[in-house]
């Protein structure tokens, strides 16, 4: 089995036109369905402000992934990239290590994959070998952030540090919109001196924050607009895949607004001033001036980590086949264990022994098949499949 993704981001199109690839959580499950159509059951699909990217599992021909990705999307058309085998190994490595991030070496990109390995893991949308690589590369990850140590930053600190220049940050009535990771890493930075109030679709979504917070406030999502005239900031960073606020909403009221969501959660016609990654686009860029240091050292780190990450899923697909093995041998075992005991008269003990003397003796049978796999000298599934009549898939 080989890695191939298919995607867009910043590098490819402007913030308006990511927003059409945005997936929310029933469109990766709608999508994840189209690929099961087309023979394809491991996926991993990463969804955020600056990338939108499917990565899959295939043994068969992936060409037609392009097309499917950018049909869904109904922007046949629009630039994208697809890239198979060590190529798309590459690609999630420097997406996670923050070197294909917007903000160069960014903090929340990490965060961000951990959640979609998550998500693919809840809704059993992949398998042992997707599984396997991300989490070696978050893994992989958490060792270049404590090897090559920088000071932490995100696209949050520097909305932070624009706000701040436009508005004193303290005394201030905050409207906070979303849940997610965006949302929440704005609290640190404003609770102290500051009133927030979270407005969220489900409430329980934000239990543990207040277990950190108490003093945050939170309202039924409905009831957002209906505050707008007693705040003086808000901040939005929903996955609705449509705006939340519209101009008219916001025009009346002399209010700051941060919208870092993707499609937009408020109507860029809006008067108010609104900062977006449009916005910290200058931020953005003197920032990675700063942040390329030990970059070229984590590149070779990455090929390195390529070679391991190959190897090891040369090494899974032959652990399947053993395992395929060894389950053929004593399933032959114990149907051969049930005919000898219905037709001989034995004890107890006579059973036990004969139950295990047959399990061993299988299991000698597939000795050396299984020494020639750990060895490299067999590796085709098939002809293990025809020669030990193994019926089921391996997945």
């Amino acid at each position: 089995m080989q890695l191939a993704v298919i995607g867009v981001s910043h590098k490819q199109l402007s913030l308006e036109e990511r927003g059409v690839f945005s997936f929310t959580d029933t469109k990766q499950l709608e999508f994840s369905g189209l690929l099961l159509n087309e023979g394809i059951e491991q996926c991993v699909i990463l969804s955020t402000c600056n990338r939108s990217e499917v990565y899959v599992m295939y043994e068969q021909n992936i060409d037609f992934l392009k097309s499917l990705y950018l049909t869904y999307f109904n922007q046949p058309q629009s630039p994208c990239y697809f890239k198979k085998g060590e190529d798309a190994l590459r690609h999630l490595l420097k997406v996670t290590c923050g070197l294909e991030s917007m903000l160069v070496r960014e903090d929340q990109i990490l965060g961000q994959v951990k959640r979609a390995l998550e998500f693919s893991k809840s809704m059993q949308l992949g398998g042992k070998e997707i599984y396997f690589l991300f989490q070696e590369t978050i893994n992989f990850v958490k060792k270049i952030k404590t090897k090559y140590v920088q000071p932490s930053l995100s696209l949050t600190h520097l909305a932070i540090t624009e706000l701040s220049e436009r508005i004193e940050l303290k005394d201030k009535k905050i409207l906070i919109c979303g849940a997610g990771e965006i949302s929440r890493s704005f609290v640190p930075y404003l609770y102290k001196e500051n009133t927030l109030i979270f407005a969220n679709r489900t409430k329980a979504n934000l239990n543990d924050l207040l277990e950190t917070f108490p003093n945050i406030q939170i309202i039924p999502f409905e009831n957002r607009k209906e505050i707008l005239s007693n705040i003086d900031i808000l901040i939005s960073a929903t996955s609705s895949p449509h705006i939340i606020f519209e101009a008219k909403d916001l025009d009346s009221f002399p209010i700051c607004a941060v919208d870092l969501a993707l499609p937009k959660d408020i109507d860029k016609k809006t008067v108010v001033p609104c900062i977006d990654l449009e916005s910290l686009e200058e931020r953005i860029h003197i920032n990675n001036q700063l942040r390329t240091q030990d970059e070229q050292k984590i590149l070779d780190a990455i090929e390195d980590m390529i070679t391991h990450l190959s190897d090891k899923l040369d090494s899974i697909k032959n652990d399947y086949m053993i395992q395929s093995l060894q389950k053929k041998s004593l399933e032959v075992a114990d149907q051969t264990y049930q005919l000898l005991a219905r037709k001989l008269s034995l004890s107890k003990k006579d059973e036990y022994v004969l139950e295990k003397t047959l399990r061993a003796a299988f299991m000698q049978v597939m000795k050396e098949p299984i020494h020639f796999i750990k060895n490299g000298q067999i590796d085709d599934i098939a002809i293990i499949h025809k020669l030990f009549d193994i019926k089921e898939d391996i997945k």
